[in-house]
């Protein structure tokens, strides 16, 4: 297996930093099948799965991790939200089981950046581009190209899905960040899914997990290890991100485009830390069989 890894320039002279991972063994005769996952640090998971790699796998995020904070969310938001109150930042929600509460000042800073160096549509040229640079260096199965993503790159693949459906055939979308933008998720999909299912979409795929205990307490945080009134903050938190709700009705609405191949499921025994090892691997190898 070869990793090169490059990092690639952006405008802003900031930069997107790229690893690859391919399998042992020929290629097949269409080509690699590629999955792209948003998030270095699950990139590394999925290239040490043990079962191997069904394919290529790309890796790529902001050059400083942070910046997914607003390179994966719509342009603007940062700014608009500067000198508020904050709800938690919207980065934080994958650094631990009682990770991801941000409030006042110090998480509305964290988002405040000056809009040329937000937004979805921006990384989306950037994820562009890296598809340019890669589909240069290996021979690609046009067919079987997934994009991946946990929490914030969750509602980055969704917005994806939402707007150029068919720039990949399949989407793994684990736990995403449902609550984040006042449940902007849900509200996107709702918008958007009328318009989604007008342009057909009976080839592509999608899988949408989240882990059975982000919207309450996992059974190590019911011990006596666990301060009563962290726990309450915890459990509070989680149920008014109610992420397992959220999940169940993005799921409702994805259902309603016809011809959708569509899995969602709650995985058992998870937390939004441990949900990807269930979610973006078997997404990936699940999408393959159905493309």
């Amino acid at each position: 297996m070869t990793s090169p890894a490059f990092d690639l320039p952006l405008e802003d002279g900031r930069t997107c930093a790229v690893r690859t991972a391919l399998p042992s063994g020929l290629m097949p005769a269409d080509g690699w099948p590629v999955a792209y996952v948003l998030d270095l640090k699950q990139f590394e998971s999925m290239r040490a799965d043990p079962a191997g790699l069904p394919g290529l796998l790309v890796g790529l995020g902001p050059g400083v991790p942070e910046d997914r904070r607003w390179d994966y969310v719509p342009a603007g938001w940062g700014a608009r939200r500067a000198g508020r109150p904050a709800e938690p930042g919207p980065g934080a929600a994958g650094t631990g089981a009682g990770a991801g509460v941000g409030t006042g000042a110090a998480a509305a800073g964290a988002l405040a950046l000056p809009g040329a160096r937000a937004g979805a549509a921006r990384w989306l040229r950037v994820l562009d581009r890296v598809r340019g640079r890669v589909g240069g260096e290996w021979r690609l199965d046009p067919r079987r190209q997934v994009l991946c993503g946990h929490s914030l790159g969750a509602l980055f693949a969704l917005y994806v899905l939402t707007h150029r459906p068919h720039a990949f055939d399949g989407y793994v979308l684990s736990s995403p960040s449902v609550w984040w933008g006042g449940r902007y998720a849900g509200r996107l999909l709702r918008r958007r899914r009328p318009w989604l299912c007008a342009r057909g979409v009976p080839a592509l795929g999608v899988r949408l997990t989240v882990g059975e205990y982000e919207q309450g307490l996992a059974p190590e945080e019911c011990g006596p290890g666990l301060a009563e009134e962290e726990r309450a903050r915890r459990l509070a938190m989680r149920r008014s991100r109610a992420m397992v709700d959220g999940m169940r009705e993005l799921a409702g609405e994805l259902a309603l485009c016809p011809g959708l191949r569509l899995e969602g499921a709650v995985l058992p025994g998870r937390t939004h830390r441990t949900a990807p090892l269930d979610a973006l691997m078997p997404g990936w190898r699940w999408l393959l069989r159905m493309l």
